[in-house]
């Protein structure tokens, strides 16, 4: 009996031992071959970190070289979800203090890399030594956390250029689409200007370090490195210079005007009208880009220019949309010529009130009528009652067209982000759906709807682009060239892997002797002795264009606007000016104009 039972007690101990050993063979099947490959990557995110290299992004500069935007190398603070061990909330706490930061938006810095919790998430950038010493020191409690060296982006001209150089900010949900897999949830894109319309040649290819870490996350072998490849460099049409002119010329003047001094909002564009390379863009008010990436700055700022009513981030010259005013004479002579209402020399009798009672200005000041004039009197001094009857007599439906053959009513093709709005080009389809819920006589056009656009009073509306592009088109003949603000594009290597070309857009059909008509006619506000323009131009030693507008606002004071190029006989330049609220084009716009053409010739400014 006692053989039996101690048989029965081997048997059961050997069945333990065997179940054991079964169940630890097993166990040892499963770690090491069923899930091996889990377990071993587990273990290399334990002590291997794959850091990616962020590439120098490309520089931003002028077309005479001028470095405008640039990197430079500067510390980032990233956090390893993964590898914040059990002192997460000890870790965070105490990191926070030493960058700064609220809990919640630490939190929402990590929330940026849900899904890769071995790679390391930027939590803030740009931090100073003092910062990255004080981390350091806390190693010990700060399990998770590195330090690593980037670049970061210098604006090394605050708010110049603002809207053509653009602003990066955090990535969003739809841009990590668009991008693909090589950007993650903290990464800065463009989102405005160059910035964003080049971002993927300007950001490079990312590179990639692997490490190996101990248990304070700290490096301690080089396992592999693949070198990122450096954006490329952008070269601007621009010419810094005069865009510093142009923008200091607008908030200088803006000062001496009778109305709200200091306050007015607008726009200024300069280009080559036989290329259709800009030389100077910009709206104001603009923005410092520095502050929309320093993260100290960052909300508050964005916040602040989100809610200013003048709407910095709002690109006036090319998605704002303006009432010419008197700058619309030009196309209005256009369509008389070509239509065959009224030759250039041939004299009409300008009473001062057109047969649907468009006034002239001198009689609403009170002074006598033009009485006898030809063209080129009617736009140099700028008589509505000319261009109101005359207009009326080419008719809604031709003067439409040759709008549209100048480019009005669609963007002018230029690659800028955001994109240009297109504007309006009236016709009698237009006001019968716009008014579709009006009163049958109000949906029909009437000859009175055709003089208020002769003069530039009616429904029409264009970018202060597209009416720079009209004027180039008189400028040049009838040609229109595609504007253009990049000059070149550099590759890492020094290769150009892009130059510009001038490219045409529209060529508008007319007659030489159309053309050569309204040569003439288009120096006569600088050259006649009423002309508009003529105070203000005076002295000028070239030959030039140009004509003063005003918009009336109802309600507001009128826009001033000017456009003009020099020298006449073979543009370099042309120079398009809006502002907002301004009063009259000849004093609120032309004096900013003359300021960009004297610098652009190398002439001393005249004293006001």
């Amino acid at each position: 009996m006692e053989e039996k039972g101690t048989e029965k007690r081997l048997f059961v101990l050997f069945a333990i031992v065997l179940l054991c050993t079964v169940v630890l063979v097993g166990r040892l099947w499963y770690l090491q071959l069923a899930r091996g490959d889990h377990y071993a990557r587990l273990a290399d995110g334990n002590r291997m970190r794959q850091l990616r290299l962020i590439p120098p992004r490309g520089e931003i500069h002028d077309r005479k070289g001028e470095v405008l935007v640039r990197s430079k190398p500067a510390f980032t603070v990233s956090v390893v979800p993964g590898g914040l061990g059990q002192s997460n909330e000890t870790s965070l706490e105490l990191l926070c203090e030493l960058l700064d930061l609220t809990r919640e938006e630490l939190e929402e810095a990590l929330e940026k890399g849900r899904g890769f919790p071995y790679e390391p998430v930027r939590i803030k950038q740009d931090v100073d030594p003092e910062t990255v010493i004080a981390i350091e020191e806390n190693r010990i409690n700060l399990q998770g956390i590195f330090i690593e060296e980037e670049p970061v982006r210098e604006y090394l001209y605050g708010e110049l250029a603002s809207h053509v150089v653009g602003y990066m900010g955090i990535i969003n949900a739809s841009e990590l689409q668009r991008y693909g897999p090589t950007y993650r949830g903290s990464d800065l894109v463009g989102k405005s200007g160059i910035e964003h319309t080049y971002e993927e040649l300007l950001r490079g290819e990312i590179g990639a370090l692997t490490v190996e870490v101990n248990a304070l996350n700290r490096p301690i072998r080089t396992v592999n490195v693949v070198e990122p490849v450096p954006g490329h460099n952008i070269v601007l049409t621009i010419d810094s210079e005069l865009q510093a002119v142009a923008e200091a010329a607008f908030y200088e003047h803006i000062l001496t005007l009778e109305d709200s001094p200091g306050t007015q909002t607008g726009a200024i564009l300069a280009l080559n009208p036989q290329t259709g390379e800009i030389l100077v863009m910009a709206s104001m008010p603009g923005f410092n880009p520095e502050n929309l990436i320093d993260q100290s700055l960052r909300n508050s700022y964005y916040t602040e220019l989100s809610r200013d009513q003048k709407r910095p981030f709002f690109n006036r010259v090319t998605q704002a949309l303006f009432g010419p005013g008197s700058t619309f004479k030009p196309i209005t002579a256009l369509a008389i010529l070509e239509e065959g209402v009224m030759a250039a020399n041939e004299r009409f009798n300008a009473t001062g009130t057109s047969q649907y009672g468009v006034k002239d200005w001198v009689i609403n000041s009170g002074l006598a009528p033009f009485g006898m004039i030809d063209m080129h009197g009617a736009l140099g001094m700028s008589s509505n009652h000319y261009f109101a009857d005359n207009g009326a007599k080419v008719g809604i439906d031709r003067l439409s067209e040759w709008m549209r053959a100048l480019g009005f009513g669609a963007p002018t093709g230029l690659n800028l982000y955001p994109g240009e709005a297109s504007g309006l080009v009236p016709s009698r389809e237009w006001k019968k759906q716009n008014f579709a819920d009006r009163a049958v006589s109000e949906q029909n056009w009437y000859p009175s709807d055709t003089e208020q656009i002769s003069i530039g009073q009616g429904f029409h509306q264009m970018t202060l682009i597209q009416l720079a592009q009209a004027y180039a088109a008189i400028a040049n003949q009838g040609i229109i060239y595609t504007p253009q603000i990049v000059k070149e594009i550099v590759a890492p290597d020094g290769t150009v892997v892009f130059r510009v070309q001038p490219e045409v857009a529209y060529k508008v059909e007319a007659s030489q002797t159309t053309w050569d008509a309204l040569r003439e006619v288009m120096a006569a506000p600088i050259v006649h002795p009423r002309g508009t323009a003529r105070r203000v131009m005076e002295g000028f030693p070239y030959s030039m264009a140009g004509k003063t507008g005003t918009w009336e606002v109802p309600g507001k004071i009128s826009n001033g606007l000017y456009v003009g190029y020099a020298p006449l006989e073979d543009p370099e330049i042309l120079v398009a000016v809006v502002v907002e609220q301004g009063g009259g084009g000849s004093s609120a716009a032309a004096p900013i104009a003359r300021k960009i053409l004297d610098a652009y010739f190398g002439l001393t400014a005249p004293s006001e």
